[in-house]
C-alpha cells in the first residue's frame, strides 16, 4: 500500500514538474516574442523618424513639407483676414498664380517672386542666393498645402544641355554635402547621376537619396531628389520629396475641376459680351 502511494506521488511529482517546465517554456517563448515585437515596432518608428527627418530638408531657407500658405503669408509680411485670405485662391482651390505642368507633368507650381515686395522681410522666409534669379515651390493643393518641391533658376542661362548641367553641378554638390551631413544614418544611400552623360549616353542629371534597409517596409523608397531642368536658356535646380508628391488621380480630379470652371467662365463671358453688344435683330416668330 505504501509502495503504491509512493509510486502515485512520484508520478504526480513528475506531472507537476513537467507542467511547470512547460509553463516556464511557454512563458519564455511569449516573453521572447514580445521582446522581438517591441524591437520591431521600435525599429519601424526609428526608420520612419529617420525617413521623415530627411524628407524635411531645406533649400533657400524653405523646408519641404511646410505650408505654402504660411510661406506666402510670411513673404507678404502680414497675417491676412478671412476675406483677404480667400482672395488668394482660385475656385479650384489652387493658389492664384499657380502653373500646372511647369517643368514636370502632374504638379502645381507657384513662383515666389510674385509675393515679394520691397517692404517684405523675405530673408526670414526665403534665403536668397545672389546667383539665382527666380524661386518656385510645388505644393499639394489641399489640406495644409504642403510644399513638395523647391526650385531655383540661375541668373546665368545656357544654350546647351552640357553647359547647363556643368553650371548647375557646383550647387548640386553643395546641396548633397549638406543633406549627407544632416542625415548621417547609414541606411540613407545616395545615387549621384548629376552628369550630362553616363557611359557615353545622354543622361537626365539627378541625384537620388533612398532608404536602404533589408526587411524594412521603407526599403528602396525614395526620400529626396535633386533634379535639373534646362529650358530655353534657363537653368533650374530642384530639391523634391517624392513621398509628398500628389497622386496622379488627385491631379486629374483637380484638373477636371479647373477645366469645368474655365468652361463656365467662358460661357459667362460670352453671354455678357453678347448682352453688351445689344445687336438689332428681328424677333418675329421667336
Amino acid at each position: 500500500m505504501k509502495k503504491d502511494k509512493l509510486v502515485l506521488w512520484s508520478i504526480l511529482a513528475v506531472i507537476l514538474l513537467a507542467f511547470y517546465w512547460g509553463y516556464e517554456r511557454f512563458s519564455s517563448i511569449k516573453k521572447e516574442e514580445a521582446r522581438i515585437k517591441a524591437e520591431e515596432i521600435a525599429e519601424i518608428k526609428q526608420s520612419q523618424t529617420t525617413f521623415d527627418n530627411a524628407v524635411a530638408s531645406r533649400l533657400f531657407g524653405i523646408t519641404l513639407g511646410d505650408s505654402a500658405i504660411k510661406l506666402i503669408s510670411g513673404l507678404n509680411n502680414w497675417e491676412p483676414s478671412d476675406k483677404e485670405y480667400n482672395k488668394w485662391f482660385e475656385p479650384s482651390g489652387l493658389l492664384k498664380g499657380t502653373k500646372n505642368d511647369f517643368l514636370s507633368v502632374g504638379e502645381f507650381t507657384l513662383k515666389l517672386n510674385d509675393f515679394i515686395s520691397e517692404e517684405t522681410l523675405d530673408w526670414l522666409f526665403l534665403n536668397k542666393n545672389k546667383d539665382f534669379e527666380n524661386y518656385y515651390i510645388k505644393y499639394q493643393p489641399y489640406g495644409d498645402y504642403k510644399i513638395t518641391s523647391i526650385i531655383g533658376s540661375l541668373k546665368k542661362g545656357s544654350r546647351y544641355y552640357d553647359d547647363c548641367i556643368k553650371d548647375l553641378r557646383p550647387y548640386a554638390t553643395v546641396i548633397i554635402e549638406r543633406i549627407k551631413k544632416e542625415n548621417p544614418d547609414k541606411h540613407i544611400i545616395m545615387e549621384d547621376m548629376f552628369f550630362p552623360e553616363i557611359e557615353g549616353k545622354h543622361n537626365y542629371a539627378k541625384v537620388v537619396f533612398k532608404y536602404k534597409k533589408r526587411k524594412s517596409f521603407l526599403d528602396g523608397k525614395w526620400i529626396l531628389r535633386i533634379n535639373s531642368y534646362c529650358r530655353e536658356y534657363n537653368s533650374y535646380i530642384e530639391l523634391a520629396a517624392p513621398s509628398l508628391r500628389i497622386e496622379l488621380k488627385t491631379y486629374q480630379q483637380i484638373m477636371k475641376k479647373i477645366n469645368q470652371q474655365k468652361e463656365i467662365d467662358l460661357k459667362k463671358e460670352f453671354d455678357e459680351n453678347a448682352k453688351e453688344a445689344k445687336p438689332e435683330i428681328d424677333k418675329s416668330g421667336l
